[in-house]
């Protein structure tokens, strides 16, 4: 069916365009002139022959010529325009047949028949390279402007958005999808942690009440959950932070992904040795690290400082690496470097956004090393 309208439609612009051509011969031929000049003659002849001004035979043998180019001026334009028609149909004939028999060989060849169509969110999640993202994304910003009741296309740019750094405009779209698409606890989990990402980890009123929206909706929300625990906790509020805490232990399953960040919050609410202490903090034990304490001083800390600068390299191109980002805080933090380790954790928060129990494990070093909050 679909094949069927596409051939109607070429039809229909080939023929737009060729009917013209077909018509033309029906206008007003080039002749015409001629035409009325042979025919005014005729009538003078007669004038004259009625005032006595030409004699018979002299008025009948000027009107039988000029009857005679009267005749060839009419035939000729008629032959002509017949062959013009006769021209401009066979062309468009030749046309509606050669186009498409063209064209839909050149397109099976060419073309991908069975691609199905990538909604906008696969197009922002297949990471393509950057000009392509970008494109595509200002493309949506596009289609955002013409038309704004458009709350899905917000919903899909908005974790891009908080990906690229681009946090007020991040909350603004998760606002507009909330409003347009209505109320969900997943809406307000993502609007309350984008608030807390551009706040530097902080759970904000506003995004307290994100997350205590999105709890109404849904109980069992364990995003709004957790970062209600963690606000709890920033605000001093240990024995709630404490309840909300044990509450996502209990209920958790062995498997839950963000179990472990829960248990870790509960370690240091308590005031126990967390279970997984970052690596800077257990000392040179490895054999890499035996070597470069054995280095001496001067080539020692151009060793580390080589590889800080390489880790925080790869991180700009792989940012969804927990550990890396885990070192990196830590090393910049040894090396008394404490701009670099809160960009650090500005830049961690960002790449992860999204992922609970990594951005958890991020937000409990900062902490520890009270950095970014």
């Amino acid at each position: 069916m679909m094949w069927l309208i596409f051939a109607l439609l070429t039809g229909a612009a080939v023929m737009a365009v060729l009917l013209p051509l077909a018509m033309r011969g029906e206008a007003k031929d080039a002749g015409a002139a001629d035409i009325a000049f042979f025919e005014e003659q005729l009538a003078e002849i007669a004038r004259e022959r009625a005032e006595g001004r030409l004699d018979p035979v002299e008025a009948e043998a000027a009107k039988t010529e000029a009857a005679r180019r009267l005749l060839r001026a009419e035939a000729a334009p008629k032959a002509r325009a017949q062959g013009s028609r006769k021209a401009a149909l066979a062309a468009a004939l030749a046309a509606m047949v050669i186009v498409p028999a063209v064209s839909l060989p050149l397109y099976l060849r060419l073309g991908k028949v069975d691609m199905p169509d990538m909604p906008l969110t696969a197009r922002l999640d297949s990471q393509p390279d950057k000009g392509d993202l970008a494109g595509a994304v200002a493309r949506i910003e596009q289609h955002l402007r013409e038309h704004p009741e458009d709350g899905r296309g917000f919903e899909v740019v908005a974790p891009y958005y908080l990906r690229s750094g681009r946090g007020e405009e991040a909350i603004d779209a998760y606002s507009r999808a909330l409003k347009l698409l209505g109320a969900t606890a997943e809406r307000h989990a993502n609007l309350g942690q984008a608030r807390m990402i551009v706040a530097e980890g902080k759970v904000t009123p506003q995004a307290r009440q994100d997350f205590e929206a999105a709890l109404a909706l849904d109980p069992n929300n364990v995003m709004a959950a957790y970062y209600l625990g963690i606000g709890a906790e920033q605000a001093g509020e240990k024995d709630k932070a404490v309840g909300i805490f044990e509450k996502l232990e209990a209920e958790a399953s062995a498997d839950a992904s963000y179990l472990p960040a829960v248990k870790r919050r509960l370690a240091a609410l308590r005031g126990e040795d967390a279970q997984e202490r970052p690596p800077f903090a257990q000392g040179p034990a490895s054999a890499q690290g035996k070597a470069i304490a054995a280095m001496p001083a001067d080539e020692r800390a151009a060793t580390i400082k080589g590889m800080v600068d390489k880790l925080a390299s790869r991180l700009e191109s792989k940012g969804d690496d927990v550990e890396g980002w885990l070192r990196l805080i830590r090393a910049y933090s040894v090396l008394s470097e404490p701009e670099k380790a809160k960009k650090a954790v500005e830049d961690a928060r960002k790449a992860l956004a999204g992922k609970l129990e990594e951005v958890a494990r991020i937000e409990a070093l900062a902490k520890e090393l009270n950095i970014g909050g």
